[in-house]
C-alpha cells in the first residue's frame, strides 16, 4: 500500500492519531523506530536545523520539497509536510502541492497566513490573505491532488481566529470542505489575541462547529494539552512540535560538559557503533539492507 493511501486509512481508524515532528531522516527514523504511525516535517524545525534560519517565511519551496523527498525516502511511514503559504501565489500551490506528492509526501497543509512581515507584532499574529485568495489556492491545490494521487491529504491551516476570531475560522474552514480539503487545522491561538487564548471548551466548540467528528480535526492548543486533551475536544490528530529546541539542549548539555571537564563523555562511547546503542543505530542507518542488497549481488 502505498503511504499516503497508508495515511488515509490511519485517519479513518479509531482514536488521536499522533504525529510526533522531525526534521531531517535521522529524526525521522526516531519517530518510526519507537512506534508511531506517521511523522511530520516541521517548517520551524527544518529552517532551524537545515538552513540555519529563522522561521519567518525565508524558506523556499525547493528547499523544502528536497527536505521532504530525503525524509520520506528514509522511512516506511506516511509523511505529512508543513508547506507554510505554499511559497507564493495560485500557481504556486499547484506546483507545491505536485512536487511534494511526486517527492513521496503523503500529505501537507496550506496556510491562509499572509507573507511573513517582521513586525512589533508576534508571530501568530500576523495578516491573513483574503478569503478569495485562499481558497484559489486551495483549489489548486485539490486540482492537482485529485490529478496526481487522490489519496495525498490535503490540511487547510486556518490561521485567521487570532486576528480575526472563530467565526472566520469557521466561514473559511467550511469552504475548503466544499473543495475538497481532507483536514482542517485550525492554527494556535495566543494569549495576546484579542479573542483570547484557546482552552478546551472554546476548541469543542469549535470543533463541533467545523464538523468533528465527521469532519477532520487537526488539533492545535495551548502547550499543556495532552493526548487525551485533544480527545476530549474532539481532534483527529495531533502533531507534537519544538523537537528542535530538544535537540539542540541536549547537544549543548554534551559539549558542556566536555568543554568542562576535558574528557569526552562516557555516554558518546556508549553511543558508539560497538556500544549499548550499537544495534540501535544500526538500525536507524539501515546498514543490515544495505549489507544484504551488497551480498546478494556481490555473489557469483
Amino acid at each position: 500500500m502505498k503511504k499516503s493511501a497508508q495515511l488515509r486509512k490511519l485517519l479513518k481508524e479509531p482514536g488521536l492519531l499522533v504525529v510526533p515532528a522531525a526534521y531531517d531522516c535521522l529524526s525521522a527514523r526516531c519517530v518510526e523506530a519507537v512506534g508511531f504511525k506517521a511523522v511530520f516535517q516541521t517548517g520551524a524545525g527544518i529552517r532551524d536545523a537545515v538552513l540555519g534560519m529563522p522561521d519567518i517565511g525565508l524558506a523556499t519551496a525547493s528547499e523544502v520539497v528536497n527536505n521532504a523527498r530525503y525524509m520520506a525516502d528514509s522511512v516506511n511511514i506516511p509523511l505529512i509536510v508543513d508547506a507554510d503559504d505554499a511559497f507564493g501565489a495560485l500557481l504556486s500551490a499547484y506546483r507545491t502541492t505536485r512536487d511534494l506528492i511526486r517527492a513521496g509526501a503523503s500529505g501537507m497543509f496550506i496556510s491562509d497566513r499572509a507573507p511573513f512581515i517582521l513586525a512589533y507584532e508576534p508571530h501568530s499574529l500576523v495578516d491573513v490573505l483574503p478569503r478569495e485568495e485562499y481558497y484559489g489556492k486551495m483549489r489548486a491545490a485539490v486540482e492537482v491532488r485529485n490529478k496526481e494521487d487522490k489519496d495525498f491529504v490535503l490540511v487547510a491551516r486556518i490561521d485567521s481566529g487570532a486576528k480575526l476570531g472563530d467565526e472566520e475560522v469557521l466561514i473559511r474552514a467550511k469552504e475548503c470542505l466544499k473543495l475538497g480539503v481532507d483536514v482542517i487545522l485550525p492554527h494556535f491561538r495566543p494569549p495576546e489575541s484579542k479573542f483570547g487564548e484557546r482552552n478546551k471548551e472554546n476548541l469543542k466548540a469549535l470543533y463541533k462547529k467545523i464538523g468533528a467528528p465527521d469532519v477532520w480535526i487537526w488539533g492545535m492548543g495551548p502547550h499543556t494539552f495532552t493526548m487525551q486533551d485533544y480527545e476530549d475536544v474532539g481532534a483527529k490528530l495531533w502533531v507534537t512540535g519544538r523537537i528542535t529546541s530538544i535537540a539542540a539542549k541536549a547537544i549543548i548539555d554534551f559539549y558542556a560538559k566536555f568543554k568542562e571537564t576535558g574528557t569526552f563523555p562516557i555516554e558518546a562511547f556508549e553511543a558508539a557503533p560497538r556500544g549499548p546503542m550499537g544495534d540501535k543505530l544500526t538500525e536507524l542507518r539501515k546498514l543490515d539492507f544495505w549489507a544484504d542488497v551488497e551480498k546478494r549481488n556481490s555473489q557469483q
